[in-house]
């Protein structure tokens, strides 16, 4: 077996492992579940990643594992109804059994549509997640959530759906574009920020050779972002409480991609940096913390020259346009607005907001 890293998310009867390392797909068999005979095997891909890993995806799949494999169109804008439809359809046309095991090979939007297909395919059938891009290799591909798009806000339509294994295998980030590499970035500054101090240094240090994708510097980024994921997802599968720091800066940026349409004009990481951005301003605002966290952030990211407000990316949104965007959070309780801000690097705290007065006020100088 190749050298890698490994964590488990502990989850009782839903436990499974992280595997981390370079060139896994050559040995994906060690990889896979011994303990269930698996009927078929079908891969989920993109067009792209077919494209860029054509060979790779013959050889590992088809004829390592006779696999079947599915191409389809990615992006966020398959995040929907019509796209779920016809996936499912695709994999019913092959054949399946509850005995299937799917494995998707692919970045986050993928992953969210072919875990919910998975979870929704004869009432549930197995899945491993391959990631290929850095978000979803630090985030997304890892905790179990599923989710397509609605008119009204992000992930809004989903279930949880654990998988039997993430393969996080380095090498599928060298055909990454830097602009991918960047977005990617937002999910591993999140976790410095709502857990460990210390990571955020280190970052400081070295986001430069992880956005060049310098091979030690990426690992261990890839590692302790899971690390710290894993932990909080095994502590709360279903968010209901702890977990909800993971969502430092989503609510603020979801409602960006959905005012936004999903489309290329912001990739979802980028709007992560926006929303943590606001996330740490309104922090401010409210007196929760010093200007100095702020200030952490801004220098960070013009060091590293990644924009991170709304006039950077030419996006105007009214107040009481953004506010109905967020009240569709899936956060939002009792038409109450809940958050998460911050008090200091590695100090998170979920606020629910009991006068939306000083939200709105805050949103006027921001957007305005």
């Amino acid at each position: 077996m190749k050298k890698l890293d490994s964590y488990t998310v502990s989850l009782n009867k839903n436990s499974y492992g992280i595997y981390i390392g370079r060139n896994l797909l050559k040995s994906l068999d060690d990889f896979i579940p011994k303990e269930t005979k698996y009927s078929k095997i079908i891969v989920v891909t993109d067009k792209i990643i077919q494209k860029k890993w054509g060979k790779l995806i013959d050889k590992s799949f088809k004829e390592n594992l006779n696999c079947e494999v599915i191409s389809i169109e990615g992006g966020e804008k398959t995040k929907c109804f019509r796209y779920l439809e016809n996936l499912i359809e695709q994999i019913l046309k092959i054949g399946v059994d509850r005995k299937a095991l799917l494995i998707c090979l692919g970045g986050g939007a993928l992953g969210d549509l072919v875990s919910l297909a998975s979870s929704l395919i004869l009432r549930g059938i197995d899945l491993i997640q391959i990631p290929t891009t850095l978000l979803s290799q630090v985030d997304s591909s890892v905790g179990g959530k599923t989710g397509i798009n609605s008119k009204y806000g992000k992930n809004l339509i989903g279930t949880f759906k654990q998988p039997k294994a993430v393969i996080i295998s380095t090498e599928l980030l060298d055909t990454l574009p830097k602009r991918e590499i960047k977005s990617g970035y937002a999910e591993i500054l999140k976790y410095a920020f709502i857990k460990d101090k210390g990571f955020f240094k280190w970052l400081e240090m070295n986001a430069e050779k992880l956005l060049n994708l310098d091979s030690k510097v990426c690992t261990y980024a890839i590692k302790k972002s899971c690390s710290i994921k894993a932990k909080v997802v095994s502590k709360d599968e279903k968010e209901s409480g702890l977990r909800e720091i993971l969502n430092f800066g989503h609510t603020f940026g979801h409602a960006i991609e959905s005012t936004t349409g999903y489309s290329k004009k912001i990739l979802h990481g980028e709007s992560i940096f926006l929303g943590m951005y606001l996330a740490i301003k309104f922090s401010v605002f409210m007196k929760l913390c010093s200007t100095k966290i702020l200030e952490s952030y801004i220098n960070h990211l013009e060091q590293i020259k990644i924009p991170f407000k709304l006039t950077d990316y030419n996006i105007k949104i009214s107040p009481s346009n953004f506010i109905k965007h967020i009240k569709f959070d899936k956060k939002v309780k009792n038409d109450k607005i809940k958050l998460v801000l911050i008090k200091g690097i590695g100090d998170p705290i979920r606020l629910f907001l009991q006068d939306e007065t000083k939200l709105k006020k805050f949103l006027k100088n921001e957007l305005v």
